[in-house]
């Protein structure tokens, strides 16, 4: 699709010009929607979009949860032009997608307001609700939208021939894998006369439903599925070239930095579990188990650690990537340990740190969770954490999830138990974001 190998190309918006704009847009087109400060901050939540080559195409913004009622209850209150303000106006799309396209949904007021035309046709898709009349006004809202290039979804769609005319203007529809079942998928596709649509399976859930759209021809996926293993070939957990490449550029180096070293190797999750596994083994014959990246560097030395690396890149050689899935674990990591800088829970941050670098480690490695648990050298608090969630770090390790996903309502109420300030919150997230960029992990 178009959409997705368009160079994707960053507009730099003013954020004078856009906060003026959204002004002028609620005066002249009477838009009385209300911006609040205490609003839950929902523009940094992205969910993403995968490829039938489990490629990450896309994200979508995710600003409320299944029933916008219950966390919008204040009349007047529109989700999406929050989402379009702070995105825009505040932070900075590149910030929260890294220059990733992104979904955007729309509902009949705003598709009407004409600020859809203010933003980056390569960049933004026009997510449209499924509260939406698709009559002929929104018809003649979309041909005018199409005409200008820019990417029409249909979101939560149940076929009724009342689309037929709106369907000519879409490229792209998505079916709810919780609300459909079994052969209606299909029954769907086949009632859509617009071969050039494409299909997206939403919220996939189970291995199934996954195994199902791609036997029925669906182009896109998303869904909390892929957090599982069914998304990743082999059975290793499969690092980074480039990291390896900068690993030994480093070592190799008159004065080595070991902070920069062990930069490195935990930006890695293979490296990082690979190598307390290693220092763990009987071939050391430790006394006590190493939990720290550093001292596993002290005791492994630079020679060997040199030798390590090298066997690492050679083993590495011809495994796919599983890019977004590192992406996720990392900013989990940070995102954990930003907060236990900050706030004592009684959490050691490197702790929290494994603990979200190593949440997927059963999606990376293609094995139960337990299974992997038991071959990693990490303390049993951390292994409680993974998976049971019965200790304050496992608790944290549940918040950073449910603020991932963008329900809004859990993180409410978690935010509240642990006397957390939700801007703080935020800040670590982006600041994790930050750090996984600065990385240079994709």
């Amino acid at each position: 699709m178009i959409f997705f190998i368009k160079l994707k190309k960053m507009i730099v918006y003013s954020k004078k010009n856009i906060g003026l704009f959204l002004i002028e847009t609620i005066r002249y087109k009477k838009l009385d929607f209300k911006f609040r400060g205490d609003d839950m901050d929902v523009y940094v939540a992205r969910q993403a979009i995968f490829d039938i080559n489990k490629k990450l195409v896309a994200y979508e913004l995710l600003f409320r949860n299944n029933n916008i009622n219950k966390f919008f209850p204040v009349e007047n209150i529109n989700p999406t032009l929050n989402v379009i303000k702070n995105s825009f106006s505040i932070i900075g799309l590149n910030e929260i997608t890294e220059g990733k396209p992104v979904f955007i949904n729309f509902d009949e007021m705003l598709l009407k307001s004409g600020i859809i035309e203010t933003l980056n046709k390569d960049l933004v898709a026009v997510e449209i609700l499924e509260t939406v009349n698709p009559g002929d006004t929104t018809v003649q809202y979309c041909k005018n939208l199409k005409s200008k290039g820019y990417t029409i979804v249909l979101d939560d769609f149940q076929y009724s021939g009342k689309f037929d005319k709106l369907i000519e203007y879409v490229d792209i529809i998505k079916v709810d894998f919780t609300i459909t079942k079994g052969k209606e998928r299909k029954e769907i596709m086949d009632k859509v006369k617009n071969q050039n649509i494409k299909f997206l399976a939403e919220k996939v859930e189970k291995q199934e439903d996954y195994k199902e759209a791609l036997k029925y021809g669906y182009s896109y996926f998303q869904g909390y599925f892929f957090c599982r293993p069914v998304i990743i070939s082999g059975s290793d957990i499969c690092g980074y070239k480039p990291t390896y490449t900068k690993l030994i550029k480093e070592l190799n180096n008159e004065i080595i930095d070991i902070e920069n070293v062990e930069n490195l190797i935990k930006s890695d999750v293979s490296l990082s579990c690979k190598l307390l596994k290693i220092i763990n083994s009987a071939y050391y014959s430790l006394t006590t188990r190493v939990k720290s990246i550093r001292n596993a560097i002290m005791i492994i030395g630079i020679d060997e650690l040199k030798r390590w690396i090298f066997v690492m890149e050679l083993k590495a050689m011809n495994k796919s990537s599983i890019e977004e899935l590192t992406k996720i674990s990392l900013i989990r990591g940070y995102f954990g340990e930003f907060i236990v800088r900050e706030i004592d829970f009684g959490v050691e941050k490197f702790d929290m740190f494994l603990a979200g670098l190593f949440s997927l480690v059963d999606a990376l490695a293609n094995q139960p969770l337990d299974k992997v648990l038991n071959t990693l050298p990490v303390s049993q608090d951390i292994k409680d954490a993974l998976m049971c969630r019965n200790n304050m770090m496992g608790e944290l390790l549940d918040l950073i999830v449910k603020y991932e996903r963008g329900t809004w309502e859990e993180v409410n109420i978690l935010v509240k138990k642990m006397g957390l300030d939700r801007e703080f919150l935020t800040n670590c997230y982006l600041k994790a974001i930050g750090s996984v960029k600065g990385l240079d992990v994709a």
